[in-house]
Parts: structure tokens; sequence; C-alpha cells
């Protein structure tokens, strides 16, 4: 009867232990506790080499992201531009990407972009840089318009008027006047 009752104890010692474990990352996620390597979805949070795929990811991008990289306050993107994007669809990435990381982060001081043309590219010497921006949290901390509720004239004087923009002859060849 003695192990009878040790095996019955420690079944229920046992069930204890796996009802408490099982609880435990939902009580993490009732008092608002978040882990530092996944971002928040609504809030502004704090930017790091851990977390900032999961940033990236929830940003609508037309261009790809061929390079981050994130270093004390400063984030600095390379997009890769498509040879049928437009140039309102490079405003749009322009103007989501700096009202992003300048809206949802609280670390992320400036924001470098280069939009890189890889077409002709058959090393990474042959790239051709197409456009550079730098968006400064200053200059962006009104910006409460999504970029698909402004038009191509809208979101090129917003840009043009918050941040530095300076084109190539590589966009005015692709982008004339």
């Amino acid at each position: 009867m003695r192990w009878s009752m040790r095996i019955v104890m420690m079944l229920a010692v046992s069930i204890v232990i796996v009802v408490c474990l099982s609880l435990l990352p939902k009580l993490d996620s009732s008092m608002g506790l978040s882990s530092p390597y996944h971002w928040p979805s609504n809030r502004i949070g704090q930017v790091t080499d851990n977390n900032l795929p999961d940033l990236l990811v929830q940003v609508p991008l037309q261009m790809r992201i061929r390079k981050v990289e994130l270093t004390n306050a400063r984030m600095s993107l390379d997009l890769s531009l498509p040879k049928n994007a437009d140039s309102a669809a490079v405003y749009r990435d322009l103007y989501t990407i700096a009202q992003t990381m300048l809206m949802k982060t609280k670390n992320v001081n400036q924001v470098w972009v280069r939009v890189i043309d890889y077409s002709n590219a058959s090393d990474s010497a042959s790239t051709q840089l197409v456009l550079a921006m730098v968006a400064e949290r200053e200059s962006g901390k009104d910006m409460e318009k999504g970029a698909n509720e402004l038009s191509l004239i809208q979101l090129e004087q917003e840009l043009q008027n918050r941040f530095r923009i300076t084109y190539t002859s590589k966009w005015q060849q692709r982008y004339p006047l």
C-alpha cells in the first residue's frame, strides 16, 4: 500500500508541475510582458538586432531589401529597384520606411535609404545608385497619413520637404520629368 500511495503522490505532483508550466507563457502575455526578440505589432518599441527582422517583415514594401544595418541610433537600408518599378512605388516605399522607422521605434533617430539598380549587375561592382534619402526623427514625427492615402505628387513633396533626397543621373534617365 505504501508503494501505491507514493506512486499516486508522484503522479499528482507531476500533473501539477505540467499544468503550471503550460500556463506560464499565457501568464507572460496577459501581464503585457513581451519578448525582446519579437516586435510589438501596434506599439512603439526598441529596435535591436534580434527583433529587427520582425519589424521589417511588417513593413509593406514593393522593393526588395538587400541590406540592413543598425548602428547606434541609425538604420541603413539598401533597396533593390526592380526593372518594372514606377516612381510612385519608389516614393511609397521611401515614405513607408521613414514613417515606420521614425514613428514605431524609440531608438532609431536617422534612417538612411539607398535605392540601387542591380538589374545590369553581374557583380557588386557594377551596381548603380539611383536615389539616396536621409530621414531624421525630428523631420518625420507627424507623418500620420499612410503612403497609400497620398498621390504621387503629394508623396514626392512630403519626402522632399521633410528629408534630404539625392537623385542620381540614373534616376533622371529612368524617370524623366
